[in-house]
């Protein structure tokens, strides 16, 4: 992931990924079809994005 952060951005890049988790990527129910990030994740029941 810090590969793919643009340096300018590093700063923020956390309170975006804390956001991405309290609205995209919930523990529950992920919405991984709008995920920005499904190429980096794990997730074993990953849907598939449309």
């Amino acid at each position: 992931l810090m590969r793919r952060v643009p340096k300018e951005y590093l700063k923020n890049a956390h309170h975006w990924l804390i956001l991405h988790g309290r609205y995209i990527c919930k523990a529950r129910t992920p919405n991984c079809s709008k995920c920005t990030v499904q190429d980096l994740c794990y997730y074993k029941n990953k849907t598939k994005s449309i």
